[in-house]
């Protein structure tokens, strides 16, 4: 997703990006989207399919928190994680005290440097997994132009040289953005698969054509493969999954998928029924003998 900007920085975002400073994250992201697929170690969805499906869906439902939100949004396009963050600090280093008190403008040396904050969010539980920062910094310094005067309240109003804006940020962005590509490539390994609990029944039957009662909101995707179960009796074990023993009577192949529905095709030696359970073929139970 787009970083968030939290640096305070708007000034030095401006003048780097030729922009207002919400561009710096969207620039930041797409510096680090870059680095992770040249790692081959992601495969990254377009964010504009995370941001249509938020807006189709209307944003949060109730109860929900942004975490939530994510997670099932993530879930409905089948991601395994989502990487979120924020930009903490982007300019210069912060400006000593002193200087006098007198109106008029002076100026100083500072390196750039960039901040940067990144964390990775679970699909399948929507929990955050893991949290990551790095620093960037320029290797030379460049002028910084500060204002000064009589009882101004609050940070000193700066203008970077432009040889800090157009050559010293974008050196320390590069360092910054490099070492979080890093750390997340080095975590890749341990962010789990997406695992989802599809449970649903059969709603329509016409010849080997299914209507199931799962779609979108629950993970289901055109491609998937779903058990058909059938309920046969009641099990004698009360510890018996659902409390019953059931029949593979088969499969189905989703071939469209809605909000609360999908179409399949069956493939089987049984007979799909109205009413049969629909599961994720690693979730459903073993036919029974």
């Amino acid at each position: 997703m787009n970083f968030e900007d939290d640096s305070g920085g708007s000034a030095a975002a401006s003048q780097a990006f030729g922009a207002d400073a919400a561009d710096v994250g969207k620039g930041i992201s797409a510096q680090i989207i870059e680095k992770l697929i040249t790692g081959g170690k992601y495969t990254v969805v377009d964010r504009s399919a995370v941001k249509a499906l938020l807006e189709e869906q209307n944003g949060a439902q109730e109860g929900e928190d942004a975490y939530s939100t994510a997670a099932r949004i993530g879930r409905m396009l089948g991601l395994d994680a989502m990487i979120i963050g924020a930009l903490t600090r982007f300019g210069p280093d912060a400006a000593t005290k002193g200087g006098g008190h007198l109106p008029g403008v002076g100026t100083r040396k500072s390196k750039a440097y960039v901040d940067i904050t990144a964390r990775v969010l679970d699909m399948t539980t929507g929990q955050l997994i893991g949290g990551f920062t790095a620093t960037g910094e320029s290797t030379g310094s460049a002028e910084v132009i500060h204002i000064k005067g009589p009882g101004r309240l609050g940070s000193t109003p700066e203008i970077l040289s432009g040889a800090f804006a157009n050559s010293l940020l974008g050196e320390a962005t590069r360092n910054a953005v490099g070492k979080i590509a890093e750390q997340l490539d080095s975590f890749a390994a341990k962010i789990p698969t997406l695992k989802l609990e599809i449970d649903g029944l059969v709603a329509d039957v016409a010849g080997n054509s299914v209507t199931l009662n799962v779609g979108k909101k629950t993970g289901v995707q055109v491609g998937d493969k779903l058990a058909i179960l059938r309920e046969i009796r009641a099990a004698n074990d009360a510890a018996t999954e659902w409390g019953t023993v059931v029949e593979h009577v088969g499969e189905a192949t989703v071939t469209e998928v809605g909000d609360v529905y999908a179409t399949a095709i069956f493939s089987g030696s049984g007979q799909v029924r109205v009413g049969d359970r629909v599961r994720s073929v690693a979730n459903s139970q073993s036919p029974s003998h």
